[in-house]
C-alpha cells in the first residue's frame, strides 16, 4: 500500500487495493477508496486534506507523478496524468481523464466523460477553458519546494503510517 518513502497520515481512510509511490504525501482526513478496481498513485504527489479519491470502475485509476490535489478536491474519473493541479473543490468525475500539465480550477469540474487534453486549464464561473502556453517549469520548482517542506514538517505534527 504505502512505502517507506511516502508520507501518509494515520487518520487517512485507505480502503481496497491502493499503491502509493515514492515521495507522495497524503494529508490528514483524505479518503482513498478502491471500490471496484485498484488505485495506483505515482511519485511525488501532494494529496491535501479532505481530498476524496474513489475508483468506481473495474479498471485501475492511475494518478501520475508530480500532481497536486488540493483541499476538498474529488477524483472519481479514470485517471490523471503528470504535473497537474486540481485546485480546491475541483473535480475529475465520471469516466473522464485529465491529461498532463492541466489545471482544474477552484470549484471547476471535468465533463463526466471527457478526455481533457494536455495543457488545458479549466477555470471560472461560468466555467471556461484555455490552453496553457508555458512549459510549467515555475510550477515544478514550487511543487518540489512544497514537497520538500511537507516531508520535513508533516511528521512533526501528525502521526504517519509506518513511522512508529
Amino acid at each position: 500500500m504505502c512505502n517507506d518513502k511516502s508520507l501518509v497520515c494515520k487518520n487517512t481512510i485507505l480502503e481496497g487495493d491502493i499503491r502509493i509511490g515514492n515521495g507522495t504525501v497524503v494529508h490528514i482526513d483524505a479518503s482513498i477508496i478502491a471500490k471496484n478496481g485498484p488505485i495506483i498513485i505515482g511519485t511525488n504527489n501532494i494529496i491535501s486534506d479532505r481530498v476524496k479519491i474513489v475508483n468506481n470502475h473495474t479498471t485501475p485509476l492511475v494518478i501520475g507523478d508530480n500532481n497536486q490535489i488540493e483541499t476538498d478536491a474529488v477524483i472519481e474519473g479514470r485517471g490523471i496524468g503528470h504535473k497537474n493541479v486540481v485546485q480546491v473543490r475541483g473535480k475529475v468525475i465520471g469516466t473522464s481523464t485529465l491529461g498532463n500539465n492541466c489545471v482544474v480550477g477552484v470549484m471547476c469540474e471535468t465533463d463526466p466523460s471527457e478526455n481533457v487534453p494536455d495543457n488545458t486549464i479549466l477555470f471560472g464561473n461560468p466555467q471556461s477553458r484555455r490552453t496553457r502556453s508555458d512549459n510549467n517549469a515555475e510550477y515544478m520548482e514550487v511543487h518540489n519546494k512544497h514537497l520538500q517542506y511537507v516531508h520535513e514538517m508533516l511528521p512533526r505534527y501528525n502521526a504517519i503510517i509506518g513511522a512508529e
